[in-house]
């Protein structure tokens, strides 16, 4: 999840089994997916050896009550001022994996809800639907700009929610003698589900639509933000108090980026206006692909975060990918190598290149991974290297682009369709 903006605030912090000890502290979410609490003081004491806290709920400035789920005590510090009054000043520190807003959960109370809206880096991009219309009459020396809401779009996914492709906009200021009109349209993902569901169901389907973003706008982006809203409201246990039913969600994830992602459409894999018409299907297989070829899409997409610092690990990474697609989709175990990979390629080989390319393409990738599986010195020769193994990358990573749109439902004209459309994906193959 990648933090826009960070939020900082003053507030009072309890245990929800001891809601009248609160010690005063500052929560923080920043980039980076740091989410911590800093307390003037500490629950427990120095002697207890647990720390790690299942709920800490308070009350801050800005949001109101919070809820913070999955605590770490990282430090705790203690000075006694000898010089004045002894008094005794107690710090500690806590990391926390998941933060909601507006609302303070019991102690051992679970977080279930039927809907989560959440944002997407690109979906504004990738959706390219606008109610806005500009009419400029330059010769005029005048525009007319006008607004009309989009209506929602309807999937439904095969573990029984429904996914909304939701818009929403914000009309331009009131004012008495306007110098701008500017009308903000953004569009939502929208999970509806009939019945109440724990967090981690609905993260699990989120973090699916995210990749399946990643991968049609060939571009790396992140959730930016998650909110609920709960059907009745929620009850404080402490101050009796009926809360907003407005609550956003934070939650750690260990894959970020300080960058924002470019994204252009000259380099998307596709737009959502070319799948429309099928475009139920074509997430469903998505969702599918990543629970019955969990590893291989996960080895794809970990190397597209630049999770790995080096070129040598991202490569065995990706062939290890292959190797786990190709033992999943073709369903065969002791299978050389070189077998695999020509498997892979055979679909695709009126694109991959001439015969003396795929054959050029097959023992490079052999022989690279297996002077680094094997450490064989006598194929040091002939691996890939320098720019030619980040080629060699990736030439890997378009082999699974290829497979992955095969597999959620383009047949073989899209396909190639795809390939000479998408400039980078042309590229690539012309390397």
């Amino acid at each position: 999840m990648r933090i826009k903006e960070e939020l900082k605030e003053f507030g009072y912090f309890w245990l929800p089994s001891a809601p009248d000890k609160r010690i005063p502290g500052i929560l923080s979410i920043s980039g980076g997916n740091i989410f911590k609490l800093e307390l003037f003081g500490m629950f427990g004491t120095f002697n207890d050896n647990s720390r790690e806290i299942e709920r800490i709920v308070g009350h801050v400035e800005k949001m109101g009550f919070v809820t913070l789920d999955d605590c770490y005590c990282k430090s705790m510090w203690s000075s006694v001022d000898t010089s004045r009054t002894f008094d005794e000043l107690i710090k500690s520190s806590i990391e926390v994996m998941k933060v909601f807003t507006g609302v303070a959960y019991r102690a051992g109370e679970i977080p279930r809800f039927d809907t989560l809206t959440f944002s997407v880096e690109g979906i504004d991009e990738w959706v390219g639907i606008s109610g806005i219309e500009v009419d400029h009459q330059l010769e005029q020396h005048a525009a007319a700009i006008s607004y009309k809401l989009p209506e929602n779009i309807t999937l439904k996914l095969d573990n029984n929610m429904e996914l909304l492709i939701a818009f929403s906009w914000q009309p331009p200021p009131f004012s008495i003698v306007p110098k701008e009109a500017k009308v903000a349209q953004k569009i939502h993902f929208h999970l509806v589900s009939q019945e109440s569901r724990e967090l981690d169901e609905f993260l699990s389907v989120a973090n699916k639509l995210t990749t399946f973003l990643c991968f049609a706008v060939n571009e790396v982006v992140y959730l930016d933000s998650m909110s609920t809203v709960f059907d009745t409201p929620h009850q404080d246990v402490r101050e009796n108090l009926r809360l907003e039913t407005s609550v956003d969600i934070y939650s750690y994830s260990s894959l970020h980026s300080k960058d924002d992602p470019e994204i252009y459409r000259h380099n998307m894999l596709f737009e959502f206006e070319k799948i429309q018409d099928k475009a139920e299907i074509i997430i469903n297989n998505w969702m599918k692909g990543c629970e019955q070829s969990g590893p291989a899409f996960h080895f794809y997409l970990w190397t597209q975060m630049d999770a790995y610092p080096y070129s040598e690990v991202k490569f065995l990474t990706l062939v290890q990918g292959l190797e786990a697609y190709h033992r999943k989709m073709f369903n065969e175990n002791r299978v050389k190598l070189r077998n695999r990979i020509e498997e892979i390629i055979e679909p695709f080989k009126d694109i991959i290149g001439t015969n003396e390319e795929r054959e050029k393409l097959i023992t490079s990738i052999m022989d690279t991974r297996n002077y680094w599986t094997h450490y064989n010195p006598k194929l040091e020769s002939r691996i890939a290297t320098g720019w030619n193994l980040e080629i060699l990358c990736l030439k890997i990573e378009v082999l699974f682009q290829l497979h992955f749109l095969r597999l959620i439902g383009f047949n073989q004209e899209d396909i190639r369709s795809i390939a000479w459309d998408c400039s980078e994906l042309r590229e690539r193959l012309q390397f």
